[in-house]
């Protein structure tokens, strides 16, 4: 019996005929298209070949944003952090998928339909330049494999103009003012935050610090401890620093030891609630935020603290290398430009040692 089936049959003419579906009538009936081979197999390759074609085409022209960019999403799910893809999963479902570019076919969008997005976005008000350029990366992620996989050329996305944001530094009668409050009751979470004050580290990398991680004069940093979003809920994950220059060794200054000695455990993390549970970082911003409450000091987040000491760094004429490595920078060009703020009276003691070259 003659191979046949899959919309394969053998002709009169000795010829093997493979039909396929190439399109949908106005009325909803299936136009088919032919190819021809020698064989069944000859044919039924050539069928396969201008199904996929079919299919492809089809896609190219009809994949929406929305639907790009979760096919995407997919793709690189088990090639990045956790944290990183839950980010990635938030800003589709809260941006993409529930706006009007996402219903529309990749195809079809052009530079000025990115542009108009992202404008209307920051018109909006209600996000910031970062969160929409945030958004504008991930587009421009998604459309390079849009470009790899179906060949589809990839539009120059433009970024917003972010205005550069002075970050807040304790001042030297400010900084006096909070290690004060510190001292004077002292307990695990104001030890958090003078280890921060004096060491730089991250509120992330403070929170997954556990006593192993303590040496006899420095700390070693090889975990931060972040909440991601877990479908409806978010929950604690502790990893690898996001790049491998925050794995690091920091030296410890001689003044905290005894403070150091006072707390230490065998073992766990350094800062515990009373049931034994580690800090998370939510919970140790809230208590930093009542502390500087408590100062009267000025708004000040926890992150400030590794601004500001960097800044007492320099003062004290740490070379920018070491303080870059202290502070796990990949290069020293992002200390210079981030973490490094002149105080005033710095910039006063520097003044001073300008000398006229002509007596006046």
């Amino acid at each position: 019996m003659p191979k046949r089936g899959n919309n394969i049959y053998k002709r009169k003419d000795g010829r093997w005929e493979a039909r396929y579906v190439k399109g949908i009538s106005a009325d909803g009936k299936k136009l088919y298209g032919s190819v021809y081979g020698k064989t069944y197999t000859e044919a039924k390759d050539k069928q396969s070949l201008f199904i996929h074609d079919h299919l492809t085409t089809h896609k190219l022209n009809s994949i929406s944003l929305s639907s790009l960019m979760h096919e995407w999403l997919n793709h690189i799910e088990n090639t990045v952090k956790r944290s990183t893809y839950q980010k990635y999963c938030s800003i589709v479902k809260n941006h993409i998928d529930t706006s009007i570019i996402g219903t529309l076919p990749v195809r079809y969008l052009s530079a000025k339909s990115y542009s108009d997005y992202t404008k209307s976005k920051l018109d909006s008000g209600l996000l910031s330049a970062k969160t929409v350029n945030d958004i504008v990366i991930i587009i421009g992620l998604s459309l390079s494999y849009a470009e790899e996989v179906y060949g589809i050329k990839k539009p120059k996305l433009q970024r917003v103009k972010e205005s550069k944001k002075e970050m807040r530094v304790l001042s030297i009668p400010e900084q006096k003012k909070l290690e004060q409050y510190l001292y004077y009751d002292m307990n695990l979470y104001h030890f958090g935050v003078l280890l921060a004050l004096y060491t730089g580290i991250r509120i992330g990398e403070l929170c997954a610090l556990q006593w192993d991680d303590i040496r006899s004069d420095c700390i070693v940093i090889t975990k931060t401890m972040h909440r991601i979003q877990d479908n409806d809920r978010t929950i604690i994950e502790i990893t690898e620093p996001k790049t491998p220059s925050s794995i690091r060794t920091i030296p410890i200054p001689a003044f905290l030891q005894p403070i150091i000695d006072a707390y230490h455990q065998p073992k766990g993390y350094v800062l515990v609630n009373r049931n034994g549970k580690f800090v998370e970082p939510r919970l140790m911003q809230l208590n930093f935020k009542r502390m500087v409450g408590d100062c009267e000091l000025p708004k000040t987040n926890f992150h400030a603290l590794r601004h500001t000491f960097a800044t007492r760094c320099i003062e004290a004429g740490f070379d920018v290398k070491s303080l870059s490595e202290i502070l796990g920078h990949a290069d020293v060009n992002t200390t210079l430009n981030k973490y490094v703020h002149s105080s005033f009276e710095l910039k006063q003691e520097n003044m001073k040692r300008l000398k006229p070259i002509v007596n006046l």
